[in-house]
């Protein structure tokens, strides 16, 4: 039995850089780091029959690859032309279409534990970008962060070139600036999950281009930030980079959302953003110090949202043999 663990991700700096339809003319840059959330991907030999069986919300057990309705997992067995008598499992730490990277989390964990299971070992670079070539044949309109920050794990910065080719950069962040981070941002999970699909869509066809060029500088000033320890420079940027976000698509925040965070502004907070592609999810919130930090959550209190508390995770994606 194989077990794949991938974990999700937080975007701190470059968001939507990564789509092809902008980074294939001007190029993109990519900062974000993973948590202590997971995608568990479980793997086995079916034992009563010859079948495909997938589980997750829905129960699958089909004849053939092209009759399985999960679409990543329909394509992560033609990858790796397993055909018959697999049984693949999906466990997550939060829903899909919450701005963590759910569906490049899942799409590596199938991809690197399939091979796996057919006895391959697979880098996990390797398997970020079959991760990110697996959801451009499925036509998803996916960028290349979430396969390759997901996939490697830790503090993750990288460029994308116009061809589409990514160069690694050392992150040169001190693990105190990290936790300081953590320290001092509230994350919120607000209970609304939401299709990315259509809001990277909108994207695409909004008259954005400006914006986007000035997400990549924002991207890289939030880098540069956190290599200087100077994490209030971080939560000003970010504020400045929600601003830009929300004037993409109309479907980036709801009048609650824009409640919320003028609330936590007037109690002092620097910066947020909801993650991801926007319009629900998770909420992140950065404050300059614990004080102002306990100030804004008793004030976020009356919107009866879940407090989450998150750690860095180094590891990026991993596979684990069982036996039973």
């Amino acid at each position: 039995m194989i077990l794949c663990r991938v974990p999700f991700r937080i975007p701190l700096g470059g968001g939507s850089t990564d789509l092809a339809s902008y980074y294939e003319k001007y190029g993109g840059f990519i900062f974000g780091l993973t948590i202590n959330l997971y995608m568990d991907v479980l793997i086995k030999k079916t034992r009563s029959d010859d079948l495909i069986h997938v589980h997750y919300k829905n129960f699958e057990a089909v004849t053939t690859v092209s009759q399985v309705q999960h679409e990543l997992a329909r394509e992560a067995l033609k990858m790796r032309g397993i055909k018959s008598n697999v049984a693949i499992s999906f466990k997550a730490d939060t829903p899909a279409g919450t701005g963590l990277g759910s569906s490049g989390a899942c799409s590596v964990a199938l991809l690197k534990g399939l091979a796996a299971y057919n006895g391959q070992s697979i880098s996990n670079l390797q398997v970020a970008a079959e991760s990110f070539q697996m959801t451009q044949n499925l036509g998803l309109p996916d960028g290349v962060q979430d396969p390759y920050v997901c996939s490697l794990g830790g503090v993750v910065v990288f460029d994308i070139a116009r061809d589409g080719s990514i160069e690694l950069r050392r992150a040169g962040i001190k693990s105190a600036t990290i936790k300081d981070f953590f320290e001092k941002t509230l994350f919120y999970y607000t209970g609304v999950s939401r299709p990315s699909k259509k809001i990277l869509t909108a994207q695409n066809k909004d008259k954005v281009l400006q914006l986007k060029h000035r997400t990549k500088e924002i991207g890289q000033e939030i880098w540069t930030s956190f290599k200087k320890g100077n994490l209030d420079d971080f939560g000003e940027l970010m504020d400045e980079h929600w601003q830009i976000k929300r004037s993409m698509s109309n479907k980036m925040t709801s009048s609650i959302f824009d409640e919320i965070y003028d609330e936590a502004k007037s109690q002092g907070a620097l910066g947020g953003k909801i993650m991801g592609a926007g319009g629900g999810g998770y909420l992140m919130i950065y404050s300059p110090s614990q004080k102002v930090k306990n100030k804004v959550r008793r004030a976020l209190e009356r919107f009866n949202m879940r407090e989450m508390s998150f750690d860095l995770d180094p590891n990026g994606a991993r596979v684990k043999h069982i036996m039973i």
